[in-house]
């Protein structure tokens, strides 16, 4: 199986590749495509538009002849995948928030899903709070005020250092599960007491599957 991770940060070109090698996958099985200009330009409207949804499926399109596999690892353009349909091809295009979301809405208690990007706010909400789910099982969606421009001036020990407070303090308040929207916050987990719930591993994994 061939898998192409789509980024807008190149910085999670590492978390993927560990989270390949904890799965045993071998090195030509993963390929890395990194566009930060996509997130630069949803962050410029406040998410994505129309025309900037149809360009990425056009972009996607171009793509799945030549991966059975490809996941969306950006929690902003992750509302691409849903619907998407590849033409004529057998390849399939996930979105690596989905995958964490149903993980969540399996596990019981009361859940803190935490945002770093603002930008992504509106699609975790929809994504982690879909219509239909008893208002007890609605996992809560918190941003992490601060951590996104440490992020993007590249202070990365700020950047996980506010993700895991924000972490302990969800533990503290009663969460029994507290999952990590964005993939590029994966790296914070090693900071907290108890880890939080990542999405890599559950995205390769179900691609394998």
């Amino acid at each position: 199986m061939t898998i192409a991770c789509l980024h807008t940060a190149a910085s999670n070109i590492a978390i993927f590749d560990q989270a390949a090698q904890s799965l045993g996958m071998q090195p030509t099985q993963l390929s890395h495509i990194v566009m930060p200009h996509l997130l630069a330009e949803a962050e410029s409207t406040g998410g994505m538009t129309a025309l900037q949804q149809h360009n990425l499926e056009q972009f996607l399109h171009s793509l799945t002849p030549w991966f059975d596999a490809i996941v969306i690892t950006c929690s902003t353009l992750g509302p691409v995948a849903d619907g998407f349909t590849a033409q004529g091809n057998h390849c399939a295009v996930y979105r690596s928030d989905r995958l964490l979301a149903d993980e969540v809405h399996r596990l019981p208690g009361k859940a803190l899903v935490l945002c770093a990007a603002e930008s992504t706010l509106a699609a975790t909400r929809a994504l982690f709070c879909p219509p239909g789910v008893p208002v007890e099982q609605l996992p809560e969606v918190q941003l992490i005020p601060g951590a996104w421009a440490a992020f993007k001036a590249g202070k990365h020990d700020d950047y996980h250092r506010l993700i895991a407070q924000a972490v302990e303090q969800g533990k503290q308040q009663g969460a029994a599960t507290v999952a990590l929207a964005q993939v590029s916050m994966t790296a914070a987990a090693s900071h907290c007491a108890t880890p939080p719930l990542t999405s890599p591993h559950l995205a390769l994994r179900h691609c394998l599957r």
